[in-house]
């Protein structure tokens, strides 16, 4: 099976090796980042202590997740556990494994311990150094206005103060992880185009970035596609063209993504599912009233096929239209958009477990587990029928 996260290395590898300037985002970012005894997310919390608890409830925190671990082995598959890492723990110091010299008369490196390897920073996944520390020296935004010289002698304190750049509050910071250029594609497109979609709507050319919704006030918060209260302030909701009679039912639901800044959902992952149907006066479901659609790109677990891609642009809406007749118990008609953050991830999991060759499947049921809890639902609405 090919895997997502060495397609994904490949890409970013062709996306970042393009790029040059130490004053960039773009350059700050080549990776391996050399070893340079990183700071433990612990240390930084004694200072920082809102980033760290902000952080500390983010995916960023869980990058290197069950799901991701329950696959990796680096003593037999060094190359896939390093194009895993290239993102989900991008420091020298969380692999356990490093590139070693040339093979002759082959492409691929081969792979050696790494002896500056630090298990429990592996853990922490993309934490605070993976951003803000790079050769020992500490990068941030620079200081806001009112923040007042006290802030800059604190630090001085803690690391020597920190240099400040312009780029951490540039949409192109997130572009390291979140852009794939000139690599996989798939039905002509790449697997992910976060950073592209942005740039080519409305936020980008008004330079509405990435960190305005996702790190509000500067807060380390990294919502996304699995915090509803997230979604509900970019996705819109309107019941347009209802009709009801004795005998029948017609609607549409409008869904327009009024507030994100890119596809909706930019990953391959989600899926959002909405139904509408029709119940009794006990609740229970009428046959044959069920009508589902589906807003995602979904692709295969392989990823050779792409099925659909019924995403919805920035500014961009999706019609989901219901029809149907109404028999003499319709009570209530109920319409719900439920999401399924990690559904891509909940099909792999379960063929991966099937796999005799899976490396860790305790971590795999684990994460399997996890992509189950993280479905909600984003919006429902009950109309009653007793009065047509």
């Amino acid at each position: 099976m090919l895997r997502l996260c060495e397609i994904l290395f490949l890409s970013l590898f062709i996306f970042l090796s393009s790029q040059t300037g130490l004053a960039s985002a773009d350059s700050y970012w080549q990776r391996p980042i050399s070893p340079q005894q990183s700071l433990h997310p612990n240390n930084c919390k004694n200072c920082h202590k809102a980033q760290y608890d902000a952080w500390k409830g983010s995916l960023h925190s869980k990058a290197m997740s069950h799901g991701l671990m329950g696959q990796l082995n680096p003593d037999k598959k060094p190359e896939f556990a390093a194009s895993c890492y290239f993102c989900h723990a991008p420091l020298s110091e969380q692999s356990e494994i490093k590139a070693g010299s040339r093979v002759k008369g082959e492409g691929s490196s081969e792979y050696i311990k790494n002896p500056t390897f630090d298990n429990k920073l592996k853990h922490s996944g993309v934490s605070c150094s993976v951003c803000h520390l790079r050769e020992g020296k500490v990068y941030g935004p620079p200081l806001r206005l009112g923040q007042g010289s006290m802030v800059k002698e604190q630090e001085k304190t803690a690391h020597n103060g920190f240099i400040e750049k312009d780029f951490f509050e540039q949409a192109e910071f997130c572009a390291a992880c979140h852009q794939m250029d000139k690599g996989y594609e798939l039905n002509g497109k790449v697997l992910t185009n976060t950073y592209r979609e942005w740039k080519e709507s409305i936020y980008g050319k008004n330079n509405i970035t990435c960190q305005r919704c996702h790190m509000p006030d500067r807060q380390h918060l990294f919502r996304g596609i699995h915090d509803p209260e997230m979604v509900r302030k970019g996705v819109g909701f309107e019941i347009a063209a209802k009709e009801i009679r004795k005998d029948s039912i017609r609607l549409s639901l409008i869904i327009t993504n009024s507030g994100v800044g890119h596809y909706f959902p930019t990953y391959t992952t989600p899926l959002i599912i909405i139904k509408g149907f029709i119940i009794d006066g006990k609740g229970k479901m009428i046959k044959d009233t069920i009508k589902e659609s589906y807003i995602g790109r979904k692709v295969s677990l392989d990823l050779e096929q792409e099925h659909f891609d019924t995403r919805i642009p920035p500014k961009g809406f999706f019609n989901f239209e219901y029809e149907n007749i109404l028999n003499k118990d319709a009570d209530r008609f109920i319409i719900e958009v439920k999401v399924y953050p990690d559904r891509f991830y909940n099909e792999f999991y379960k063929s991966v477990l099937k796999d005799s060759s899976a490396y860790n499947k305790g971590l795999i049921k684990e994460a399997l587990k996890a992509t189950e809890k993280s479905v909600y639902i984003l919006y429902r609405k009950e109309i009653d029928l007793k009065k047509r």
